[in-house]
Order: structure tokens, then sequence, then C-alpha cells
């Protein structure tokens, strides 16, 4: 008796095995969307991340690269300065146009305590690394008007005060024939009289810049100034004001759409680096992607942005 009733608990026992209960399944359905919300949720927050980023470019970053630029500008001019081989015209001394971003002068306005090296030039790369002159418009010193253009708020905001100099206010500018003054006659916008046309024998200069919010420009700043010492000899002119052989990259409010195909290729990059940074994300951590990737982003962000900013307007 005793054996049958082990044998029948033991039976018992082995039919029916305590198993402990499953999970239930999480149906794909339901996961796929969220981690497909959770990608597109990261890949959001990094673009965010670049698009302030290349604000800050604009606004701080264009400064300091301003200023680094002036620095080597204003070594090259002293040199040329020194050597009397500054340019003084449209042409060269072998005969052909004098290169953009050649500087050519110097701009001092001690009410507004700017010292800036003028280049020749005046597109959105010229811009940004000094005062540009409007290569149709005549030399600073000499008869005729001379036109400069100069940021209002990136890339030092050099003429961004220019609408604070009064009627009567001077400024010098120094060139290859020696240092010229000019006085300022008053300032005008759109719609505006023109001020008179200066005779042959007269010169004139103009600024030019943006007006309006900063970064955000409603109108455009001239502020015309006579010139109050002796005018300096003009050289023959390859073209003139009006000849419409100016490209539209270089005049007022112009901008330069040649660098697209680099914008391109660099935002290609910065999406593969985005995607990359996403996979790393998930199989090394945050913080092992960040000190991996950081660098990679910043340095695309850096160059995209500059490339950016060369399309927008060259008062900007």
């Amino acid at each position: 008796m005793m054996t049958l009733l082990v044998e029948n608990q033991s039976t018992e026992t082995l039919a029916e095995p305590k198993v402990a209960p499953a999970p239930a399944p999480v149906p794909e359905a339901v996961e796929a969307p969220k981690r497909w919300i959770w990608d597109v949720g990261i890949i959001l927050q990094m673009f965010a991340v670049l698009v302030i980023g290349l604000l800050l470019n604009l606004v701080f970053v264009s400064q300091l690269q301003y200023s680094t630029s002036q620095s080597a500008l204003r070594q090259d001019l002293r040199l040329q300065l020194a050597q009397g081989s500054a340019p003084i015209g449209q042409n060269t001394i072998e005969g052909t146009l004098t290169p953009l971003g050649t500087p050519i002068a110097l701009l001092e306005i001690p009410q507004l305590k700017k010292s800036e090296v003028i280049v020749e030039g005046t597109t959105s790369a010229q811009t940004a690394v000094g005062v540009g002159h409007r290569r149709d418009s005549s030399f600073p010193g000499q008869a005729g008007t001379a036109i400069l253009m100069g940021r209002s708020g990136a890339y030092g905001g050099v003429f961004s005060a220019i609408g604070t100099l009064k009627p009567g206010a001077r400024f010098a500018v120094t060139t290859g024939q020696g240092t010229f003054t000019y006085q300022v006659i008053g300032s005008r916008r759109a719609g505006d009289p023109m001020p008179p046309t200066p005779k042959p024998t007269e010169g004139r200069l103009t600024l030019t810049t943006a007006a309006g919010v900063p970064f955000m420009p409603q109108d455009v700043l001239r502020v015309d100034a006579r010139l109050v010492s002796e005018v300096a000899p003009t050289p023959p002119r390859v073209f003139a004001a009006g000849e419409k052989k100016l490209p539209e990259s270089e005049q007022t409010m112009g901008q330069d759409f040649s660098g697209m195909l680099g914008i391109i290729i660099l935002f290609q990059l910065l999406t593969a680096a985005v995607i990359a940074a996403i996979w790393c994300w998930k199989r090394w951590g945050k913080w092992h992607t960040w000190i991996a990737l950081a660098p990679i982003l910043l340095t695309i962000s850096i160059l995209l942005g500059n490339q950016i900013n060369m399309i927008l307007p060259n008062l900007l």
C-alpha cells in the first residue's frame, strides 16, 4: 500500500510539472513605430543643434573670422604701400584686372573708432573679409564717385553705425597715391533725393550698407562724402558704372550662388554624419558617440555655415 501511494504521488508530480508563465509577447506592430519615432526624434534634435550652430556661426564666429582676415590683409597692405606696389586703379601693373579680394586701401573713421582694410570687389566673399570697393566705381582719392560696401551685422558689422555720421564729419582713406580726407555731406535711403553729381574734377565717396534690424535688412543706407583734399590722377578705366558689366553678386544686396555645389556636398556629408551618429548612439552609447563624432559634426557644420553665409546678401 505504501509503495502504491508513493508511486501514485510520483506519477502525479511528473504529469503536472509547475512551469512559470511566459511573458506576453509584444507585437512588432507596436514596437516598430516607437523605434522610428525615437530615431526621427534624435535626428530632429541633432539638426536643431546644427541649425543653432549655423546661426551662432553667422552672428559670433563670423566676427572672429573677420578679425583674423583683417589682420592678414593689414600686413599685406602695409607691405604693398611700403613697396609702392598697392593697386591704384582697375588694372594692375601687368595690365590685368585687379584680382578680387586684393587689399587696396585703408579706411579710418575716428568717430566710429574704425580702421578697416578695403579690398577690391563687393561679393559676399569680399565683404566677409573687409570693406569692399565696387569695381565699376572710382578709386578712393580720384575724381568721380568711389563706392564702398560694408556689412551691417555679420563679419565685423563694420558699417553698422555709419548712420550716426553727421554732415561735416571727416574720415580718411589711404591708398597707393597717398592719404585723402573726406567730409560727410549727408545720408540717404531708397526714395531719398540723390546728391548733386560731382564735377569731373571733384571726388566723392559713398559708404553703403544694409539698414533695418540686424540680420533682417529692410533698406539700404548710403552715406555720401566729398573729397576735401587734392584729387589724385585717375588711371584709364576698363569699365564704368552703368555699363552693366558688373555681376549681380557684386551689386548692392547681391547674392553669390556659385558655391551651391559645395553646399549640396557638405549637406550630404552632414546627413551621413548624423546617420552614423545615430547608429553609434545605439551601439556605443551617448558619450562615446559624442566623443567620436562631435568633432566631425562641428567641422562639417562650420564649413557648411560658411558656404551658406556666402549666398546671403553681401551687406547683411
